[in-house]
């Protein structure tokens, strides 16, 4: 299906394109003129927009509900694509007509619009986030002003009753958050996760909605969509910078799961092991909590798809035992290959070249990347 309009979504306005002409509607809930424009054209093309935060929701939904496919796509691919076609201004119009020109060129993409209880964990994490760092911010100030010696006490007691409030407030939506997955049937799921030593309540609910919005990805995916995959940036013998982890993904779920490694590495054997082991090496402390972060992430990623509860000393099956290698120490080679940023592929017993290893990452990495970028619904 090559036929498309692509939709550039503003606060207040959407503009469409059609190929042959630009089109203004009015971003209201209900879309009404849009609807009836959509529903003019017939049954045989594509919405291409690019998601822009709760602004694009009401035209989603209106794909959904008119039964029309849609391709929503990283603001980053149409950045790319306009240097492409060498187009030096930016505007509503330009904007929807590389939309029109991304679509044109089939990106059809294979994941389905998110999942209803999933989408509403993440609005209340998103909440949350937003509450606490105004909590974190006035704690700061009040810190701060409590050196002034000429500020009035009162105003402190202002900044202190107003940090309490948003602390109750965190909490509240915390508790909310958890009762929509209760509501939702997922409570199992829920406590399945939180069963890892280190994943707490946040965590939690950060990679259940993390998990439901790609149950396809398998695990080279999902570290790739979370950003922890390693890469490079090398060009014969003048261009070289040191590997790193991409960071390009989901970018609250990473800082999540950085956070929980100061307890997973204490409390979560399988962890701290990986943790110990890197530090024992001489690797700095981030490079160790990023490995640490990624086991923590597989391991969480296994108790969801597995629907069984954490064992620490899960036994290595048989045929694992008679090649004289476990699952554990096939993890812990590749977290630490990931956090080292390291181009070999390693595996216990047999060398492959570093060519044919970066190729095969490269694919599984730019198809899970190809798959956070751009995503399509056909009914």
């Amino acid at each position: 299906m090559n036929e498309c309009i692509g939709i550039d979504v503003g606060k207040q306005e959407l503009v469409a394109f059609d190929g042959n002409r630009h089109y203004t509607f009015s971003n209201e809930e209900g879309l009404q003129a849009l609807r009836q424009f959509l529903i003019s054209k017939g049954s045989s093309f594509k919405v291409v927009f690019e998601p822009t935060s709760t602004y694009s929701r009401n035209l989603e939904e209106l794909c959904i509900d008119l039964n029309i496919p849609f391709v929503a796509i990283n603001p980053r691919a149409i950045h790319h694509l306009r240097n492409l076609e060498q187009i030096r201004s930016k505007s509503d119009k330009s904007d929807s007509q590389l939309l029109y020109i991304y679509g044109k060129m089939d990106h059809a993409g294979k994941s389905a619009p998110k999942d209803a209880l999933a989408r509403k964990v993440s609005c209340a994490l998103a909440l949350y986030g937003i509450v606490q760092r105004n909590r974190i911010a006035l704690q700061g100030a009040l810190d701060a002003l409590r050196h002034e010696p000429l500020l009035p006490e009162d105003f402190l007691k202002l900044l202190e009753d107003e940090i309490g409030h948003l602390l109750s407030l965190e909490k509240e939506i915390l508790k909310r958050a958890e009762e929509i997955i209760v509501e939702g049937g997922q409570k199992e799921t829920l406590e399945l996760l939180r069963s890892v030593p280190g994943i707490g309540v946040v965590l939690a609910l950060h990679l259940y909605a993390f998990f439901v919005t790609f149950p396809n990805a398998n695990r080279k995916e999902i570290v790739a969509l979370v950003g922890m995959d390693a890469i490079d940036k090398k060009s014969g013998t003048s261009v070289y910078s040191k590997p790193h982890i991409s960071k390009r993904g989901n970018k609250r779920l990473r800082k999540t799961l950085f956070q929980a490694t100061l307890s997973a590495a204490r409390y979560n054997p399988k962890v701290k092991a990986l943790y110990v082991r890197l530090k024992a090496a001489g690797k700095p402390d981030k490079v160790a909590r990023i490995a640490a972060a990624r086991k923590l992430l597989l391991i969480a990623f296994a108790i969801y798809k597995s629907g069984k509860p954490f064992v620490a000393d899960y036994p290595a099956t048989e045929g694992r035992v008679r090649k004289g290698e476990t699952e554990e120490r096939r993890s812990d080679l590749t977290c630490q290959k990931e956090a080292t940023g390291t181009s070999e592929h390693v595996e216990v017993g047999k060398n492959t070249s570093s060519v044919n290893s970066s190729r095969s990452r490269w694919a599984s990495t730019n198809k899970a990347v190809k798959g956070y970028i751009s995503f399509s619904f056909s009914p």
